[in-house]
């Protein structure tokens, strides 16, 4: 060929899990083409005709659709590669299977397509016995197909082949030394370019001099396959960070470099835009070197951003947050839909079956929709974006390093479309599903009706609606939903939807803002990693922390500080409520919260600020939980303050991000909404019950000088077996399973159980926002009240419910009230407290308690025959409660207490629809019990109530074989810690 083939520079579908619709593949060209990159390559795993029926020539539909994906990529000046995986299950020597695979090739070819791929990635490297007899290896056999194909195609100009052995750490036992490598490279025809990973799947790193070795063996310069942001081993982590650890100058020893990404097309936005900033950096360093050939004078005619310099991931990610901001509040203006309000409006007054700790999903009323984000999502104008130079600062620092793997588990998927998506293979999801009852009501907003947007789930529906309401065989009752009585709305006092200077984005609202994405944080391999357990912040790192920690004399020497929920949404450090969302002409979302998103899921090797920022608090408050336990030290205790101070901290970026949480939920488009949600849930839930246990840490821990089950202990028992943390910096990054979501999990005494809270997003995400926090004073009479208000009864049973307000609030947890307040959290919404979840440590001594002293003074304050009458609504609640108190409690067998030695209650209102919000009170209370010493809890549930029991098993109780109870049918469940 004369002259040097261009690059290429692009992304390649190339992930495991449900492939991309159509139309989502013609939104990517056009950012492909804004962005200055010039190649897609068609290789998604799962897709049946790609992989697993490579055989099979596509039906006419698909073909049609091919060729119009072809046609649109072609428009947009996009090079589209064709590949096929058929290494499987292909005979390399059977004639048959050789003229199947081009044929396959030439249907596509005639399609317009004119450049391909073979790909020999994750197969079994064993050859059957009739490749065997005449191919003396594996790479002799699949390099003389590639040859075969490559002929018959007549010599195409980007002709691709991936190996088996892609990357340094498959090879055996060196890419140099690679005998496999050593004859691809012999026997491959000089046009065939080979794809390559780097030094590992995943590759933290890509330098010159590796590259140089891998050119030297394979006799080409490789193209870069980089899974730096593909998320398919991980169905809780995504990547938004900027691209990066690569070094500088790599262009001279590559073919090209296609990216493999997030399985979300939406999650994709700042690293292809980042791709785009990298790739215009390097031809702008090779035009002044004469090595970009052809392409370099025209690529950078049209391109955005710095041109010359080496490339600034930091200076990348803030332009591409600029355009991203606009991009999000863009696709938002859906029709019909004005900025604030939600992107689910669910219809109120509705009704749900009874005992639903686990909340239950509202089906909307049925009603025309589609399952795909609308073309006037996607394909809409090109938001107004920052001029190159404007709205960006000068950031220094070290590369990021990250990359991503190829492996065959699937992640969350966005939804695809049903008639232009090409025969795909099943997906299972990374999460247990169910189905339950679901009911449709009315919602209203400001006096005037609100169409109810319905979504569909992006893979098989997964109602995760499973609840468990009393653990002593009482169910909240069913009544009407409480309205959440939110805050009159109040103007945004931190948040903005534009940038106020061209030179400098506004801060994330709360303390540990950063004016610009700071230095990347990378993953640590300690779960107790720095601050050490005995180093506490100095005065001088105090008064330069980001977090801005309160002073000693901030924090004072009392318990830590909670948040009222009228606090939290009146707090200037979060962003706006819902509620004040709807009513402000702010309530897109802004700079300083997309920065919050992406600082959240950074990259699979390196925490973004908001995410360490999180992780030192929650380690350091851990290591130093002592200095705030019981028996407490000195009333004015330096170190105990220090403690509360951060405490303090730790909370408020808490807040903060639920607060995002609420805000996106309200204000992202579908697409962006069905792509994110899932992780945003995820970190909201793990938050919420992180903050509301460090609040229970301050005067709750007990410091018991004996070693066994102290909270020192407790932690060494969970580090043991939370491997994944332990592990070296070689390790690729499936090995952390979770990302910020795991390391927070492995820090709460419960940590080690993490996939036994495994619950599904819910179908339609809410924006309601939580409270999480151990029992306050106050917090009794607003429970009682909820008790009491869950009840559908009729005006008898109400008269004489209101003649004893408290009778079912004893019922459900007045003995946990009375006798173990210390161990009750209380979960709270903008109603007000919606939710319990109360437990006694020594559950022999609770119960031998409750029945000589607290029972003998229910029995006087509330007479036998007090419910005694005619059948009526809410009667038989009302009857239960009195046996219970009248009757003669039996007695829990001694080999439950002593394998299971605490007792467990969870209750939650009819209207908490978020299975999270249940999910994050049972992991407080579980790890508050852990943290003392508890190695089992057990609670009493109906047999008939299938609710209770979803809810429970999911949290990874079973069902003990034993009898216990009034009624026959009553189960007890345990579960170890």
């Amino acid at each position: 060929m004369a002259g040097r083939p261009r690059f290429l520079c692009g992304v390649v579908e190339g992930f495991y899990g449900r492939p991309w619709s159509m139309e989502q593949r013609k939104l990517l060209f056009q950012w492909l083409k804004r962005w200055g990159l010039n190649c897609y390559m068609y290789a998604p795993k799962d897709e049946l005709k790609h992989r697993l029926l490579w055989r099979e020539p596509y039906t006419e539909h698909e073909a049609a659709c091919m060729q119009s994906l072809i046609e649109a990529a072609q428009e947009q000046g996009v090079e589209f590669v064709f590949a096929i995986s058929a290494g499987q299950d292909m005979v390399f020597s059977s004639a048959g299977d050789r003229l199947l695979l081009q044929q396959k090739l030439r249907q596509v070819a005639a399609m317009g397509c004119h450049s391909f791929a073979l790909l020999f990635d994750d197969i079994d490297p064993c050859m059957c016995q009739a490749d065997r007899d005449v191919f003396p290896s594996l790479a002799q056999a699949q390099a003389s197909v590639a040859n075969e194909v490559y002929r018959e195609l007549d010599q195409p100009s980007i002709f691709l082949f991936c190996p088996t052995e892609y990357c340094s750490s498959l090879c055996s036992p060196s890419p140099s030394q690679s005998c496999y490598l050593l004859t691809l490279g012999q026997e491959l025809l000089p046009g065939i370019s080979v794809i390559w990973t780097g030094p590992k799947v995943v590759s933290q790193e890509l330098s010159a001099t590796l590259l140089e070795e891998v050119e030297g063996v394979l006799q080409r310069r490789p193209i870069i396959w980089d899974n730096l942001y593909a998320n398919d081993y991980d169905c809780r982590r995504v990547f938004l960070g900027p691209y990066t650890g690569r070094a500088p100058g790599l262009m001279p020893r590559l073919r090209g470099l296609l990216l493999n990404p997030n399985c979300e097309l939406q999650a994709n936005f700042i690293p292809i835009h980042t791709l785009g900033s990298w790739f215009r950096s390097e031809l702008g360093s090779c035009a002044h070197s004469d090595h970009a050939g052809k392409e370099t004078a025209a690529a950078l005619g049209d391109s955005q951003g710095p041109q010359e310099g080496s490339y600034s991931p930091q200076e990348a990610l803030e332009l591409a947050l600029h355009d991203w901001v606009a991009e999000i509040n863009r696709q938002a203006l859906e029709p019909g839909r004005t900025p604030g309000q939600p992107s689910i409006s669910l219809k109120g007054g509705t009704r749900l079956q009874p005992s639903t700790a686990g909340g239950q999903e509202v089906m909307p009323d049925a009603q025309p929709h589609d399952s795909v984000p609308s073309v006037a999502d996607q394909d809409g104008p090109e938001p107004c974006s920052v001029a190159p130079g404007e709205g960006r600062k000068k950031v220094t620092s070290e590369p990021e390093k990250g990359s991503e793997s190829r492996t065959p588990t699937g992640g969350r998927q966005s939804p695809t479309g049903d008639g232009d998506q090409l025969t795909t293979g099943s997906r299972e999801s990374c999460e247990p599903s169910s189905a339950l009852p679901s009911t449709a009501g009315s919602a209203q907003s400001t006096g005037t009706s609100v169409a109810t947007e319905t979504l569909h789930s992006p893979g098989p529906p997964m109602c995760c609606s499973n609840g468990a309401n009393t653990s002593q065989n009482l169910p909240l009752p069913t009544s009407d939903a409480r309205t959440g009585g939110g805050s009159s709305p109040q103007p945004p006092s931190s948040t903005q939807t534009e940038v106020s200077r061209a030179d400098m984005p506004p801060k994330p609202p709360g303390p540990g803002a950063c004016t610009s994405p700071g230095p990347p944080a990378p993953l640590t391999d300690e779960v107790g990693a720095s601050p050490g357990p005995t180093a506490p912040l100095t005065p001088e790192e105090t008064g330069s922390s980001p977090m801005a920690l309160l002073t000693l004399e901030e924090a004072g020497s009392g318990p830590t500080v909670l948040l009222t929920p009228k606090e939290a949404r009146t707090s200037p450090t979060a962003p706006l409520t819902p509620e004040e969302a709807r009513f402000s002409p702010m309530a897109s979302l802004t700079l300083g919260e997309v920065q919050m998103l992406v600082e959240l899921f950074y990259l699979p090797y390196h925490h973004g600020p908001l995410a360490q920022h999180l992780l030192e608090h929650f380690r350091w408050l851990r290591a130093n939980s002592l200095s705030v336990g019981v028996p407490a030290t000195a009333p004015d205790d330096c170190e105990g303050m220090q403690w509360r101070g951060r405490a303090q901290s730790f909370q408020l970026l808490c807040a903060q991000t639920c607060r995002l949480h609420s805000h996106f939920v309200s204000s992202a488009s579908r697409a962006l909404l069905y792509d994110l949600h899932p992780y945003l849930w995820d970190i909201r839930n793990m938050l919420l019950a992180a903050s509301a246990f460090v609040l229970w840490l301050d005067g709750h821990l007990l410091c018991d000088p004996d070693p066994k089950g102290t909270w020192g202990s407790c932690f060494g028992w969970c580090q043991s077996i939370t491997a994944p943390i332990l592990l070296g910096g070689d390790a690729e990054p499936w090995a952390r399973r979770g990302g910020l979501f795991g390391e927070l999990q492995a820090l709460l005494p419960v940590g080690n159980s993490c996939d036994l809270f495994c619950h599904p997003p819910p179908l339609f995400p809410s924006s309601q926002l939580y409270l999480l926090h151990p029992l306050l004073p106050p917090d009794k009479g607003e429970l009682y009240r909820m008790c009491q208000e869950s009840l559908n009864c009729d005006p008898k049973v109400a008269e004489i419910l209101a003649a004893y307000p408290d009778l079912l609030g004893d019922r459900l947890l007045g003995s946990f009230l009375s006798l173990s307040p210390e161990y009750t959290f209380v979960l709270e919404d903008e109603g007000g407290p919606c939710g319990y979840a109360a437990g006694a440590l020594c559950a022999e001594g609770f119960l031998q308690q409750r029945d000589s002293s607290w029972l003998p003074a229910m029995r006087h304050k509330y007479p036998r025959d007090l419910g005694a009458g005619a059948p009526a609504l809410g009667q038989d609640a009302l009857e239960e409660a009195l046996l219970f108190f009248h009757t003669e409690p039996p007695a829990v067998p001694l080999p439950v207490l002593r394998r299971f030695p605490s007792l467990v209650q969870l209750g939650t209102a009819p209207r908490v629809l978020d299975v999270g919000a249940s999910r994050s009170l049972a992991i407080c209370l579980l790890s508050a019990l852990r943290a003392n010493g508890s190695r089992g809890v057990f609670c009493q549930v109906s047999a008939a109530d299938q609710q209770q029991l979803s809810f429970y098993s999911k949290l990874g109780f079973v069902a003990l074989p034993v009898a216990w109870g009034i009624s026959p049918g009553a189960r007890l469940l345990g579960r170890l810690l």
